[in-house]
């Protein structure tokens, strides 16, 4: 699923390739998946705007619409992602998966891919009022070290890694970014917070910070992460530290979490 540096991605190319174009044409394939109006209004209200303006919020990415009040904000499910191309081009691998394509006068469009169809596009006013983003917590990356620190106490009780990936509690950080942070702060994903001294709590707010930034630099086609991330190694199941150290597959708070047991303690 896309988390917060991949959306982070998707916002960034969102905005070098599809603001300030008229839309002529808006085309659905699975018309279903658009939300909070008929798709026949959405395209309506859309054809002869322009997409001006776009922010991230956890794992959604909003969009601001010329001429209305109402936004377009898109969730990508699991396997969700934005191409954009030559109107007429070849549709090939995921892009055969467009379930919604916004055509530009200038003769490129933008599709939105969704493989499973379990992402969503919202056509509302108020995106807050959305129930996923109402009931979501902080920005990770908006959170000073202070806050984040409050936010641990609150949650003494909790598993570290459920933490993480509980968008009520923080927002944003899914199954992979979660491995990853807490392989960098050297931090056993069995711990609850309350295992945590204060020296690990704030490695945990640097790396956490250090992560979903760098990872959001990475978060494109075709980009490797650095050989020394476990997310380079995911697949090998070998830890980066140490060849001799295998990485270890367990469910924790429901996911499938991968760690270095000699690494992390």
């Amino acid at each position: 699923m896309p988390e917060l540096p991949d959306v982070e991605s998707f916002t960034r190319y969102f905005e070098r390739t599809s603001l300030n174009q008229e839309i002529e044409e808006v085309i659905g394939e699975t018309k279903s998946l658009v939300k909070g109006t008929s798709f026949k209004k959405f395209r309506e209200k859309l054809i002869g705007e322009e997409f001006v303006d776009a922010r991230r919020r956890g794992k959604f990415l909003i969009a601001e619409v010329s001429n209305t009040d109402e936004k377009v904000v898109f969730h990508f499910g699991m396997t969700g992602s934005l191409s954009y191309s030559r109107q007429r081009g070849s549709k090939f691998g995921r892009d055969e998966y467009a379930q919604v394509t916004f055509k530009f006068e200038q003769g490129y469009e933008l599709r939105w891919i969704n493989i499973r169809k379990l992402g969503k596009i919202y056509f509302v006013k108020k995106p807050e009022r959305i129930d996923l983003i109402k009931e979501m917590g902080p920005e990770p990356l908006s959170l000073s070290e202070d806050s984040f620190l409050e936010l641990l106490e609150e949650h003494e009780r909790k598993n570290v890694k459920t933490f993480l990936m509980d968008q009520r509690d923080i927002a944003g950080i899914g199954n992979i970014y979660s491995d990853e942070i807490l392989f960098q702060a050297e931090i056993d994903p069995h711990h609850n917070i309350k295992d945590l001294d204060e020296e690990k709590r704030k490695e945990l707010y640097q790396k956490m910070k250090n992560v979903l930034i760098e990872a959001s630099n990475l978060s494109h086609p075709g980009a490797k992460f650095p050989n020394s991330w476990l997310t380079a190694h995911r697949e090998e199941m070998e830890c980066p530290n140490y060849k001799t150290h295998e990485l270890t597959k367990e469910t924790i708070g429901g996911r499938t979490a991968r760690f270095c047991d000699k690494c992390q303690s």
